[in-house]
């Protein structure tokens, strides 16, 4: 007969090191089962504005399903969505990949949800969520989410949450929220002031022009002239076409796309472009026009206004005589006889206020006269006895059958007259005997 003892430790006289020995084969069996009994899944969602540095996101470290804690506000204006940087961050300590649901549009609002590709993934997040890639522990994921306002109730508050849940383990979630306020517009624009221009006529005179939106909302401006110019005129774009620098407000001969609108400007944002006046071939000197431009947007205009003169040369000749054989000063007439020597004075006078190119003079000797050939003197003095000009600063003249000639001017030559400056008078005398 086998006789069973049972005592306080169980049958067959089991010991306390005995069940020692049992619960370690126990948690033994538990480790090689594997850290999966033990794993922790864990969205961390964080949240801050698109143009913070990532030391401003809020919400590392906090877990919340209806977020309270982790929110951030931004205001909005018409045109100008808020926009906010989305993380989400693996903390639990087993790869993982993370769905995140958020509204696509609401009542006033729509959201954008793009992901660090730059896709668009709006209609995933409104139907069952967006599924990130697997992501290690302490890896992370961002999405940049723009909410952009349809109407504008002066500090209305648009919220859009936006949640994370574990593929692994549902109870592994975590929100943000995004606070969007519309702001009242406020529209404001300043144009730039060029100098007044000039040019000679047949010429084109350029204005540079700077548009910039001082408001705090995107608008577009309308460019034209207030009733017009008298003389023509273009508007042209500082956009660098043709090899040229965009937006240095230096026109090249290659910018010639012609230029209405800004187009849409941002809060700050500016746009160049040229006012170009043609001064008609038939301008005369100080012939003025004024051209008024104007810049219209939504709420907002301005306006500039800049003269334009023609700068012509406008020479003008004089003569005068006087009878050398009897004596007396220089006059429109003088009374000779056969016999006599005459000397003539030509003025030739630039009364313009641009120099005179190219300048020739031709005149007919009076009838009944005979010119000493060597009388001819190109002069800057009323002095008929005054020292000759040098040809290289005033010109030459000679006598041909029957006339005078003359090249005047600087850098005059033996075929073409030079140029003579806004205020300047050269002398042409000459000497002839009455036959």
């Amino acid at each position: 007969m086998t006789l069973i003892h049972f005592n306080k430790y169980g049958a067959r006289g089991k010991c306390p090191s005995f069940l020692l020995a049992q619960l370690c084969c126990a948690l033994l069996l538990l480790l090689l089962m594997g850290n999966e009994a033990f794993a922790a899944y864990q969205a961390d969602l964080m949240v801050r504005l698109a143009n913070e540095g990532d030391s401003s996101y809020v919400g590392a470290g906090i877990f919340e399903t209806t977020a309270v804690i982790q929110s951030k506000s931004q205001g909005s204006y018409s045109g100008y969505p808020a926009q906010f940087r989305v993380q989400v961050k693996n903390a639990g300590d087993q790869a993982d990949s993370f769905v995140l649901t958020g509204p696509a549009s609401g009542s006033g609002f729509t959201v954008s949800y793009r992901d660090q590709g730059g896709v668009e993934r709006a209609a995933q997040f409104a139907a069952g969520g967006y599924r990130t890639e697997a992501l290690a522990p302490g890896a992370s994921a961002v999405l940049l989410v723009q909410v952009t306002l349809d109407r504008f109730t002066q500090g209305a508050s648009y919220r859009v949450p936006i949640t994370a849940v574990s593929v692994a383990d549902p109870a592994g979630a975590d929100q943000v929220k995004t606070e969007t306020v519309a702001c009242g517009l406020t529209a404001a624009v300043t144009v730039s002031a060029p100098p007044d221009g000039s040019g000679a006529p047949g010429s084109l005179v350029i204005y540079p022009y700077t548009v910039t939106n001082v408001g705090n909302a995107v608008n577009s401006f309308a460019l034209s002239l207030e009733s017009g110019s008298p003389w023509p005129w273009t508007l042209y774009a500082d956009d660098g076409a043709g090899g040229g620098i965009a937006g240095d407000g230096v026109r090249q001969t290659g910018e010639t796309n012609r230029c209405v609108s800004t187009g849409p400007l941002a809060p700050g944002a500016s746009h160049r472009f040229f006012l170009a006046i043609a001064i008609p071939e038939s301008g005369s000197d100080g012939a003025r026009a004024d051209a008024r431009l104007a810049v219209t947007g939504e709420g907002a205009s301005g306006n500039d206004q800049v003269t334009t003169t023609a700068l012509a040369a406008v020479l003008t000749l004089s003569d005068g005589v006087r009878n050398l054989s009897k004596g007396g000063i220089f006059a429109s007439t003088v009374d000779a006889v056969p016999g006599d020597l005459l000397q003539y004075r030509m003025a030739i006078t630039n009364s313009g206020s641009a120099p005179a190119t190219a300048v020739r003079v031709e005149s007919p000797l009076p009838a009944g006269l005979k010119l000493k050939p060597d009388s001819l003197v190109v002069a800057l003095a009323t002095d008929g006895e005054a020292a000759p000009c040098p040809a290289a600063h005033c010109g030459r003249a000679w006598g041909t059958a029957g006339s005078i000639v003359a090249l005047l001017g600087e850098g005059a030559s033996e075929t073409i007259g030079g140029s003579l400056p806004p205020g300047k008078t050269v002398y042409l005398f000459f000497k002839a005997q009455v036959e």
